[in-house]
């Protein structure tokens, strides 16, 4: 079943039967963040797509925080689950689907637990490629439960009030947000443009809420009045505006990029992303945009190693235009179920 035929069932049902919000949104959260089918739900878009139409309904405000609750708990209890099957499975779980077809993933969550720890934990609710893998690993590595429940438990309901919040109040609003895109159109496109360049460069203080706010304001646009192509221009010029930037930075500090400013990144951080380029080539690019850090990294790493600028660019630009559509996805869906 392809996923929007997934999201639009579930939105669908709800739309029935609205008693049914809470546990539903519990259900949908509980699989985004657990490891064995957190791959085949697109949760977070159900999640935005209930939220929306239960505002399209007329329903109040109220209804919201038992909606976030349940997403919140579901998040919540998904990621714990996670972390006690790595834990007392940790020698076998290799061997279990998704990890058999996908062995990657534990590798790139195993990447990003080591450099972020327990802050690792909490970013992992935000990012899909391995949202669902970072608690496995956590618990592989017997890390302290206290420390992985606290930042378990405060991303995900930010993430689940970041995700049904802004939809609810979008479709609140809609008119008056239509009126002000209206006439903020290139504005608004010209701010989403310079937060996707400031999302490129890897420093914790502008990385997670520029993505978010990427996403945040990409929503507002294509919900209020509809404008994908220009919206999606916006984010990928700004994806490869960053991407040309850090291969400039990379050519003119060789030796010396932990101290490349604005970048921020460990030792081991550029020699895996260096490791990561020399093992894939050009197409480390398009893998980069879902690996977190090293979406700034790797074109960095590419500049430092003088890769030909012809397939740079041409890489570049495919893999800004498939992170821009990855981005603008859940609104996109909304805005058909809307329609």
């Amino acid at each position: 079943m392809a996923l929007e035929t997934v999201v639009e069932t579930v939105v669908a049902f709800v739309r029935e039967h609205e008693s049914w919000a809470a546990p539903v949104a519990f259900a949908v959260a509980f699989a985004e963040s657990f490891c064995f089918i957190s791959l085949i739900v697109p949760g977070t878009a159900i999640l935005a797509g209930i939220a929306a139409l239960l505002a399209a309904s007329g329903i109040q405000a109220n209804i919201l925080m038992p909606a976030i609750l349940a997403a919140g708990l579901g998040g919540t209890l998904g990621y714990a689950t996670s972390f006690w099957i790595g834990r007392y499975f940790k020698d076998s779980v290799h061997k279990i689907w998704p990890f058999t077809t996908r062995p990657h993933l534990i590798t790139q969550a195993q990447e990003f637990f080591e450099s972020y720890g327990a802050f690792g934990v909490f970013l992992g609710h935000f990012f899909g490629p391995v949202r669902a893998v970072i608690p496995v690993v956590a618990g592989m590595f017997q890390m302290r439960e206290l420390p992985f429940q606290i930042a378990n438990v405060l991303s995900a309901f930010i993430w689940a009030a970041g995700v049904i919040g802004p939809a609810f109040y979008l479709v609140t609003f809609k008119d008056e947000v239509i009126a002000f895109l209206a006439a903020h159109e290139y504005a608004v496109a010209s701010a989403i443009f310079l937060l996707a360049v400031a999302n490129s460069i890897p420093r914790p203080i502008l990385f997670v809420p520029t993505l978010v706010l990427v996403f945040a304001v990409g929503t507002l646009m294509v919900l209020g009045n509809g404008n994908i192509p220009l919206i999606l221009f916006a984010a990928s010029a700004g994806a490869f505006v960053g991407d040309f930037y850090a291969y400039y930075k990379g050519i003119l500090h060789k030796e010396d990029r932990s101290l490349t400013w604005p970048f921020c990144a460990t030792d081991k951080q550029h020699a895996d992303a260096r490791a990561f380029v020399e093992s894939h080539g050009p197409t480390s690019l398009i893998v980069s945009k879902f690996q977190g850090f090293n979406r700034g990294l790797v074109p960095l790493e590419m500049g430092a190693v003088e890769r030909p600028l012809i397939p740079f660019i041409a890489m570049s630009l495919a893999s800004a235009l498939l992170w821009a559509a990855a981005i603008l996805s859940p609104a996109i869906v909304i805005g058909k179920l809307l329609a």
